[in-house]
């Protein structure tokens, strides 16, 4: 997950011209999602408003759309070309006079933070497409506002204040590519380079390392719920994981029902055809069925890949989640972690013992030393040993005459269990870099 802070490292800016009432805008979501999820902190997308118009009865005219069913027409087609479902008649239902009002309180919501601003912009999107709502009011936006977590009252002042409205004149007068355009740009090199009219992410991607000149980590999404966590709140769409995820419309909704069944996402219907899902956080997430995991996980694009290429790409999945567990231990996952992972496979009052950072980034999925197997004396391996809780616990049993060894394939990780063995002062734990199959030890050496 990309924060804002994040983000100063960036090597391409993704700009995108929107506005929350535009359907290309919404339409491009999938794309935007997809590099976010695949760059990570390696680009930045940069959210400037366009502003489609300031009477929707002129831009009517302009278009050649003042009949109704000519400007259902064109949502309609339109949305079949992104993907991305709304309802024909959101600008009819809605009775909206200008999309303005909606573009200056998303610039106001950027004072507050990148991260909160881009909530704001996706929820007014829904609110916009889907619930044909007008938000025009300052009290409808602040009303959004609050749902994702800006601050109300700032949020009004700031539309009030006229600095949001300047910034959106600024933004105006500075696009120089249409709503359907993404543009790259390198912040070292200035190379720069636009894709039109193309709402999977392939092309996008192309462009990418195009405009990188270097190459790019790429991650491979593959924790479906994991996305919905993250996006608590959103309503996301099938064309949206097909895009971030590489599978198809027909194995969404096999996934997607299943995960539905057991509680973990809400399944919503609109009355003009379009379903979605919502993440439903809760208590059963902790305890998901073997059916409900398979669902969650997929192999992403390269299921047709060699055997060590499939490898490669689980081995650097697992890695970027165990990295995330091991810096952001505070972050919702589908899975207990920390203290409430340890009192729930069962670990004794020991635990008291060894250091906090070593317990908030436990991920186990059991208590090993229940059978008390271990010995004054032994020597002890712990194959994927995370934070270093279970080896300190292993040391506690050994004591200093015996040894015990971690291994691990996350540096995040192995980094922080030598931080806390070191903390703890457990001379006789060392943590190796490795995996089951290819330890770093002698035959026979455990």
């Amino acid at each position: 997950m990309v924060t804002s802070e994040d983000r100063h490292g960036a090597l391409v800016d993704v700009i995108h011209f929107a506005d929350p009432w535009c359907w290309w805008s919404w339409g491009l979501e999938p794309v935007l999602s997809r590099l976010k999820e695949v760059y990570g902190d390696q680009v930045n997308v940069v959210y400037k408003m366009g502003g489609i118009t300031d009477d929707v009865s002129e831009w009517r005219r302009e278009y050649d759309v003042v009949d109704d069913q000519a400007l259902k027409a064109w949502v309609a087609e339109s949305t079949s070309l992104t993907g991305m479902p709304a309802d024909n008649e959101y600008y009819l239902k809605s009775g909206v006079k200008t999309t303005w009002p909606a573009c200056i309180a998303f610039k106001a919501a950027q004072l507050q933070g990148e991260v909160v601003a881009e909530r704001f912009l996706r929820r007014l999107m829904e609110v916009i497409a889907l619930d044909a709502k007008d938000v025009s009011s300052e009290e409808s936006l602040v009303e959004v506002g609050k749902e994702v977590g800006l601050d109300p009252a700032r949020l009004g002042r700031d539309i009030r204040s006229g600095k949001a409205k300047s910034l959106f004149e600024h933004d105006k007068v500075e696009m120089n590519v249409n709503f359907l355009t993404l543009l790259y740009a390198n912040r070292r090199t200035g190379k720069a380079l636009a894709v039109s009219n193309v709402f999977e992410a392939g092309q996008h991607e192309t462009t990418v390392e195009k405009v990188a000149g270097v190459k790019l980590e790429k991650r491979v999404p593959v924790d479906i719920l994991e996305y919905f966590e993250r996006h608590e709140g959103a309503t996301i769409f099938p064309r949206e994981l097909t895009e971030v995820f590489g599978i198809s419309p027909f194995e969404v909704e096999g996934r997607m029902k299943i995960l539905a069944a057991g509680g973990l996402v809400e399944r919503r219907e609109f009355a003009f055809g379009a379903t979605g899902w919502k993440y439903n956080p809760g208590p059963t997430k902790s305890r998901m069925s073997l059916e409900q995991a398979k669902a969650s996980h997929v192999a992403g694009f390269s299921q047709q890949e060699s055997h060590d290429k499939m490898n490669e790409i689980i081995t650097n999945a697992v890695k970027g989640l165990y990295t995330q567990v091991a810096t952001n231990p505070q972050k919702k996952y589908h899975f207990p972690l920390g203290r409430e992972a340890l009192r729930f496979v069962g670990y004794s009052e020991e635990i008291e013992k060894i250091p906090e950072a070593a317990l908030e980034s436990f991920a186990g999925v059991g208590y090993p030393h229940a059978a008390r197997a271990i010995r004054p004396g032994d020597t002890v391996l712990d194959i994927g040993s995370g934070s270093g809780t279970d080896v300190l616990f292993s040391a506690l049993r050994t004591g200093p005459k015996g040894k015990v060894f971690g291994l691990d394939i996350t540096d995040a990780m192995i980094e922080k269990a030598r931080a806390n063995i070191q903390k703890m002062g457990a001379n006789n734990v060392k943590i190796l870099k490795g995996d089951a199959t290819r330890i770093p030890l002698d035959d026979a050496s455990v």
